[in-house]
């Protein structure tokens, strides 16, 4: 219950907030969607993709699944599921933190 309510913060962040694409501690709905919250999850991998940048490309790539997948469900092909959400948005999240630190990394070179 009161991790619950320690989350309520993130309610600010856009999401959908769909009960049936959410994630419930103690039978209380989180503010985000699973997916949403992987990806706020995957953005705690930042510091470390700092002290141990991967390419761009890894970046990119790590987009592909959220992309399928949420390509897939748009289409009503499959319905995807919570566990796959919450995996496609974790690599996305690092994904993204990827294409950050390599911006960064650029700028920094090539601005000295």
């Amino acid at each position: 219950m009161r991790i619950a309510k320690a989350l309520s913060f993130l309610s600010f962040i856009p999401c959908h907030r769909l009960p049936s694409r959410s994630i419930y501690l103690n039978g209380k709905q989180i503010p985000l969607c699973a997916r949403c919250m992987a990806i706020l999850l995957g953005y705690l991998m930042l510091p470390a993709l700092f002290l141990m940048p991967l390419p761009f490309l890894v970046g990119v790539l790590l987009q592909v699944p959220m992309l399928a997948d949420g390509f897939t469900q748009y289409k009503k092909w499959r319905e995807s599921t919570n566990w796959l959400r919450v995996v496609t948005g974790l690599l996305s999240g690092v994904g993204q933190g990827v294409i950050v630190v390599s911006v960064v990394n650029f700028l920094v070179e090539s601005l000295s």
